[in-house]
């Protein structure tokens, strides 16, 4: 039987955010500056994700505002389920929120709630599956089956060298305009307004050098050909493009840009290898590394700040690639 919920806090099933405008629902007595800051301080990324959690959460069958012993039940029910500890924690997460944005105390970081997921991490393998790194070779593999005669070939070709050599993630790729676009003589310069670690705002910039005459995929000299070829002035710069070879006025979606790459992935052979957009990313961090590039030259493009999140990207293809312990002779 259905516990009844009667808080005084009004409609309390509801998720904390309005689903109009993708922000945490608004407070009365907020002044205008008020409400367009409070907007935001979540990204539309976060929001969504945060709103799919919820939605499973109600259709395992479960109530808001929660207690701690359902969100324990819960949680075990869906580590039953298989779902992965990482999973877990953002469905907790996403619990914990909506009750800190309702004004409520939060059930999830009591004793019964950190218990469980204690004992789901001991009882699971907490080896974290990782996109493998697409290295330069296999860049080159894949850029070589595109027909970069055509709008969807050589858009393609501009995107996934982008998302190597500025190590972005997929939803970054899509969200560059033309605005945000610097171009030097040396290169480009690219404004990130926002990341998954930078849910601030706070203004972060690439640089891309451009590749020597003669190099065959340049970062800079393939976005300035689809830039040219496509004619886009202003708004995003990767647009959606008919079967027909139209070009569209929406942005491409992340998701588009995930098809995409299976799609070249096919054709070039790669497909069983694991590769995801995020693979552009473990690829040139790897890359990078393993061709000598110190780790703060590194961290300029890829963004990183903690030191143990950074070596984790760093994805040897090879085992016996750069070992440690290559010395025989005294």
């Amino acid at each position: 039987m259905k516990r009844k919920r009667n808080s005084g806090q009004g409609d309390m099933t509801a998720t904390p955010f309005d689903t109009r405008h993708g922000m945490p629902k608004i407070r009365e007595g907020l002044t205008p500056e008020a409400r367009r800051l409070l907007a935001r301080s979540v990204s539309p990324n976060t929001v969504r994700a945060m709103r799919a959690d919820l939605k499973v959460y109600r259709q395992a069958g479960g109530q808001l505002p929660a207690t701690d012993i359902e969100i324990a039940n819960y949680l075990s029910d869906q580590n039953a389920l298989g779902k992965k500890p990482a999973t877990l924690e953002r469905y907790a997460n996403s619990l914990h929120m909506w009750h800190r944005y309702m004004n409520l105390p939060s059930p999830v970081h009591t004793m019964a709630v950190r218990s469980v997921m204690r004992g789901i991490k001991r009882t699971r393998d907490m080896r974290q599956a990782s996109a493998p790194a697409l290295r330069l070779n296999e860049l080159y593999v894949l850029l070589s089956k595109l027909d970069r005669e055509t709008l969807h070939g050589l858009r393609d070709a501009a995107m996934f060298t982008l998302a190597f050599y500025g190590a972005f993630r997929r939803s970054e790729v899509v969200a560059i305009t033309v605005g945000d676009i610097e171009w030097r003589p040396e290169g480009i310069i690219i404004t990130v307004h926002h990341s998954k670690t930078n849910q601030s705002g706070r203004i972060e910039t690439k640089s891309l050098m451009r590749a020597p005459p003669g190099t065959v995929y340049c970062p800079v000299g393939l976005l300035e050909a689809w830039i040219q070829a496509c004619g886009v002035q202003r708004g995003a710069v990767f647009r959606t493009v008919s079967s027909a070879g139209r070009l569209g006025a929406g942005r491409m979606t992340d998701q588009a840009l995930y098809v995409r790459m299976k799609q070249a992935l096919k054709a070039a052979g790669l497909a069983g290898k694991g590769y995801t957009p995020h693979s552009f990313r473990a690829g040139f961090i790897t890359e990078a590394h393993l061709r000598g590039k110190s780790d703060v030259q590194i961290k300029r493009i890829s963004g990183h700040r903690d030191q143990r999140t950074f070596e984790r990207y760093i994805r040897v293809a090879d085992l016996f690639e750069d070992p440690a312990g290559d010395f025989f002779e005294l």
